[in-house]
């Protein structure tokens, strides 16, 4: 008789309720929703066919070792045990350490090993630890560290990043998120479609959407998109505080006694008013003054900055202007506004000094603890290529894919002496490595959801058990990391229980911390115990970790990395670009998430089969090109084809892709081969010189690109200069 079992999807940040039907055999046969949890939501249609990459036959079982000379690809590979796989790794690794130092070592950590593995996540950063290396990249820095960076700069510990009251706020400006797609970004919120933000208007309140495209968020029951153009989001939010200080919306009071430097913030936002900033922003300085009103009237307001803006080449003064305003209207601690929400793992741990990493490159100054800041992943070819880093151990990632420069970073790979993957598949990146070996998916281990420690708006700790036994030999990450660091002769988590599997031991000490057992939560009804929210205004007393207790509004390094000089020559080259220049932007669907569902046949099919090159009639048209055409993308740092799908929710001089895609040499995933699509990261700067200073964030949204037909006649190689 089949049995059911609650546990939950670690695809997103949500951690959307499922339900799991075991079948007598142990197998998982359904996941369906489970509506009835208290914190509320229901899974998309990507947990609920889960099932799809669970069962796929491509998934890995056994530890592959390469066979064939060189990283060139098709590879060839052997079957071998996990003995022999670890003992030959760890060798290597201590030759390598031995040879060249600690920190040629490269680590790299992708999304199945942080949101959907938090035990494996926690065991990248001890195994960093133990090996002493500083060498630690993740695709943070392709999407979210810059919030990481400014809570460290404004706060005073990388790990405060405040979230927005969605259900009370009267007013949500939310830029460049499109939730209904893609959710929330460093906010667990329940999936529930747009229903959190049709509420909003329902209590008589607004919501604003900034984003290049209208998204599919922007309905008639949430709120209009403002069509903003890509990469000016900090001269918008700049301009938008301005606006606030010139009617009177700054709560001087409330400024005074929890800030400092509050004129070196408003010093700097003068520079961007509106009249100013509109030929830049796309936008009519009476829609950027509107928006500052309608902050200033509204009983509460929260401004919201996610991926789109992130990644936008100044993402940390994107998030710097948002808390600031959220900050000096008096929104910060408000109902309604942003706070700290009650945290699954208790206790703010100030950050400590920045740790400098020497390389061939430069000096990194990377904030200590290194798992809530990394080295940026846009120079690891570099690093690669001179020699700094010697050996890479991927967990959980695709830096092939999802780093900018695809074919820099497949050559500078070939430098390696060690290239190790983990994951569930022999992916795009995995076909270049030394060994594969294979990691169970979230069927497969227990878990706890403290990685959504402090950014849950209704918070509760959560423990699920596995729902089935891992088939063949797929092992926790967490254990191969552990048993990676025995085999070195290092301390492991193995040491005290040879038979540990997927970080029990971890997962108890974190919720002793809360006063919890795992049995009381067993016996909770869907292993869930909900926490008592904090009093909003507690930010004051226990977020602001700085030893004076007061949020530094213009941190003295934002002056001394060049971070504020680095907007003005940035607003000064957008001034002067080509009145016919077409920006580039990632495309979120509903079909992909990153590369790691690519094989997966129901998200591949009809429309979805590819990711296309959406591009509006009026710019498709300036270009002689229609719907369907196959076109060349261009600019300094890479070239792709695609075909052009008219999109005429983008805005003039846009054009946008989905990224994730690109399979063509990705021999172990038959499906994604067979439809590869397009590998738009290959057009993203890369180097030093394109690296946003602190956070280290990649530039890869707002791009500028060269779009031409593709045809017998096509001689123009123009490319702009990134």
């Amino acid at each position: 008789m089949a049995t059911l079992k609650s546990t939950f999807c670690r695809i997103c940040e949500p951690y959307c309720s499922l339900t799991a039907t075991i079948a007598d055999n142990g197998r998982v046969v359904e996941l369906s929703p489970d509506r009835t949890h208290p914190a509320g939501g229901a899974p998309c249609h990507k947990g609920l066919g889960f099932l799809d990459v669970h069962n796929d036959p491509d998934r890995l079982d056994y530890p592959l070792k390469r066979q064939s000379a060189g990283r060139g690809a098709p590879a060839e590979f052997a079957r071998t045990s996990w003995d022999e796989a670890i003992a030959d790794i760890a060798g290597r690794l201590n030759a390598i350490r031995d040879q060249h130092g600690n920190n040629a070592i490269g680590l790299y950590m992708g999304n199945t090993f942080g949101i959907a593995n938090g035990t494996a996540a926690a065991a990248m950063e001890m195994f960093r630890q133990t090996i002493g290396t500083s060498m630690l990249f993740g695709a943070n820095t392709q999407d979210t560290v810059n919030k990481a960076a400014v809570a460290l700069a404004l706060y005073g510990s990388n790990e405060v990043v405040m979230i927005p009251d969605l259900d009370h706020t009267h007013y949500l400006l939310c830029i460049g998120s499109n939730p209904a797609v893609s959710r929330w970004n460093y906010v667990s919120v329940p999936n529930d479609g747009l229903e959190v933000l049709r509420a909003i208007r329902r209590r008589g309140g607004t919501v604003r959407f900034v984003n290049p495209r209208k998204i599919e968020s922007s309905v008639e029951e949430t709120g209009e998109t403002l069509q903003i153009r890509p990469a000016s989001d900090a001269y918008f939010l700049a301009a938008v505080l301005t606006e606030i200080e010139r009617i009177g919306g700054i709560d001087h009071d409330l400024a005074a006694r929890h800030g400092k430097n509050v004129e070196g913030v408003l010093d700097f936002a003068r520079q961007f008013p509106a009249a100013r900033v509109e030929g830049i922003t796309g936008l009519s300085a009476q829609e950027i003054c509107a928006v500052a009103r309608g902050i200033v009237e509204a009983p509460s307001a929260a401004v919201y900055v996610a991926t789109g803006a992130n990644q936008s080449r100044q993402g940390m003064l994107c998030f710097w202007l948002a808390e600031m305003i959220n900050f000096l209207t008096g929104n910060l601690g408000r109902k309604g506004g942003t706070f700290r929400t009650a945290e699954i793992v208790p206790g703010i741990a100030p950050a400590k000094a920045r740790i400098p990493v020497p390389t061939s490159i430069g000096t990194f100054e990377i904030p200590d603890p290194i798992g809530y800041s990394l080295m940026p992943a846009a120079t690891l070819p570099d690093f690669m290529e001179n020699g700094d880093v010697r050996a890479l151990i991927i967990g959980g990632g695709n830096p092939l894919l999802s780093v900018g420069g695809e074919e820099r970073m497949r050559e500078a790979m070939g430098n390696l002496d060690l290239l190790v993957s983990i994951d569930i598949f022999r992916g795009a990146t995995g076909e270049l490595a030394d060994y594969i070996l294979p990691t169970t998916d979230w069927l497969e281990h227990m878990d706890l959801n403290f990685t959504a420690n402090g950014m849950q708006l209704r918070p509760y700790i959560r423990y699920t058990e596995r729902m089935t036994a891992p088939r063949a030999e797929r092992r926790n990450g967490w254990w191969t990391l552990a048993r990676l660091s025995q085999e070195m002769g290092l301390p492991s988590g193995l040491d005290d229980n040879a038979d540990a599997e997927d970080g029990h031991a971890m997962v108890d000490g974190l919720m002793s911390l809360r006063g919890i057992t795992k049995d009381q939560l067993l016996a909770a009804p869907h292993h869930t115990i909900m926490l008592e929210q904090e009093p909003y205004d507690s930010v004051f007393k226990r977020c602001l970790v700085h030893p004076d207790g007061l949020i530094d509004c213009l941190p003295d390094e934002f002056v001394s990395s060049g971070l504020l000089e680095r907007a003005e020559a940035i607003f000064n080259e957008m001034a002067a670009e080509p009145a016919d220049v077409l920006k580039l932007i990632s495309l979120r669907t509903r079909y992909m998430h990153n590369s790691w569902l690519v094989n997966a046949p129901r998200l591949r099919r009809g429309p979805n089969a590819d990711n296309p090159l959406h591009m509006c009639e009026a710019d498709a048209a300036d270009r002689g090109i229609h719907d369907g055409d196959e076109v060349r993308i261009s600019n300094t740092f890479g070239e792709i084809t695609a075909r052009v799908l008219i999109d005429d929710d983008l805005r003039k001089g846009v054009v946008a892709m989905t990224h994730g895609y690109g399979h063509r040499r990705s021999f172990g995933l038959t499906r994604a081969r067979e439809k590869p699509g397009a590998n738009c990261n290959a057009l993203m700067p890369m180097g030093k010189d394109h690296v946003e200073p602190l956070s280290h964030m990649s530039w890869i949204s707002g791009v500028p690109v060269y779009v031409t037909p593709v045809g017998p006649d096509d001689q123009d190689n123009r490319r702009f200069t990134v």
